[in-house]
């Protein structure tokens, strides 16, 4: 049962187009496909148990960073956020007038449909997203999302380079590509890091010839 008692036929209408739009062939150039490159925040990682607190997204057109696309969004949990407050500084009086899930997820629905989805450790938001739809709407549809820490990760393989443990957190990637960093665990914020990510690593890999396979197939790893 839907936790939310959400407008039903729009949701299911978001559903559909989403499903519906196809998005770009794998032999599309990169520097031709729309990305829409996205952050969560959330009271915790496992998806089943916690919940989503923040979403926010910036798109790529072209190759050039769409800053009128910026889009962020707090949602308010069906509990209280509890000590993850530390991580993501959202606390429940902030959240009080906060959207619901299901609205924040329509509208999501809506801009993402066509477009290359990604993020950083994107297993994350992939989980997130597909279980907070199954919650509201009893239904989602399966995201597939490019990872620009994996894309990292075979980037420095196949430069026969060490990573330290904690070298494909999103800030040491940015510093490794010389990247301004902004304010971690804000998900706008994240999501215009993770872009910066993406257009730098496109860049590196095989400039003007890397197609969206080319992208899946690293992260895919």
């Amino acid at each position: 049962m839907a936790w939310f008692s959400w407008r039903a036929e729009p949701a299911a209408q978001a559903i559909r187009q989403y499903q519906q739009t196809a998005g770009p062939a794998t032999d599309t150039l990169a520097q031709h496909c729309r990305f829409l490159v996205l952050d969560v925040e959330t009271t915790g990682l496992d998806a089943a148990k916690h919940h989503i607190v923040s979403l926010g997204w910036v798109e790529i057109m072209q190759g050039e960073l769409a800053l009128e696309t910026a889009r962020h969004f707090l949602v308010k949990p069906p509990v209280s956020v509890g000590q993850s407050a530390i991580y993501h500084g959202l606390h429940d009086h902030q959240l009080q007038q906060a959207l619901e899930l299901g609205e924040v997820l329509n509208i999501f629905l809506q801009q993402a449909a066509g477009a290359v989805l990604v993020a950083h450790h994107a297993r994350l938001e992939q989980q997130f997203l597909q279980t907070a739809c199954q919650r509201v709407f009893g239904n989602s549809p399966r995201f597939r999302l490019l990872d620009t820490m994996q894309i990292e990760w075979q980037r420095l393989l196949q430069q026969n380079k060490v990573v330290k443990s904690d070298g494909l957190r999103l800030a040491q990637c940015l510093s490794r590509h010389q990247l301004p960093s902004g304010l971690f665990h804000h998900a706008l914020e994240d999501a215009y890091s993770c872009a910066l990510l993406l257009l730098c690593q496109i860049k590196q890999s095989r400039s003007n010839s890397t197609t969206l396979g080319d992208l899946y197939r690293l992260s895919a790893g």
